[in-house]
């Protein structure tokens, strides 16, 4: 794919190209192959770096996030970051999941919640979730302890926006 577009020399062409690939990888994902999920999710996150719509992935980097696996996880919360930002509705439903992952046993896939939550954290989702950050402040695992707390600050400072907003 990523040969296919750079190979294209004029913006219809290119166009073109997208176009078929987002057709593909919308087919991929509505077969529902269990092994290619996260790295047909990498490619609409390639596709929405060009500058064009990718909103179908939205729902599968949701998916991707609840699954088991850490390389599920770190597609589905990247392609959280890149896709979505703290306005959209969808945000609501990736609560849940964040507050499973901080409290996971793996320190990896806690950097990763904390890395996404830091990125996309809404005010509700700092009300719900500054417990866990702030016992993740308690972690013995000096990496988990660096992120939270490089992310706590952003967390406080959406909290302390919903609390004067009230």
């Amino acid at each position: 794919m990523i040969q296919a577009i750079r190979m294209c020399k004029m913006a219809p062409e290119e166009r073109a190209v997208v176009r078929r690939e987002c057709t593909a990888i919308r087919a991929a994902i509505s077969e529902g192959d269990q092994d290619y999920r996260h790295r047909n999710m990498a490619k609409p996150m390639f596709i929405h770096m060009l500058g064009y719509p990718t909103h179908f992935g939205q729902m599968e980097c949701l998916k991707l996030i609840a699954a088991v696996g850490f390389p599920e996880k770190r597609i589905g919360y990247l392609g959280l970051m890149l896709l979505l930002d703290k306005r959209q509705e969808v945000l609501m439903l990736v609560t849940n999941s964040l507050k499973q992952d901080l409290n996971h046993s793996n320190q990896f896939i806690v950097g990763l919640a904390l890395c996404a939550l830091g990125n996309i954290c809404s005010a509700e989702m700092a009300r719900d979730l500054s417990p866990e950050v702030e016992r993740l402040l308690q972690s013995r695992e000096p990496n988990t302890k660096k992120k939270d707390t490089h992310k706590n600050e952003e967390v406080v400072a959406q909290e302390e926006n919903l609390k004067s907003a009230n």
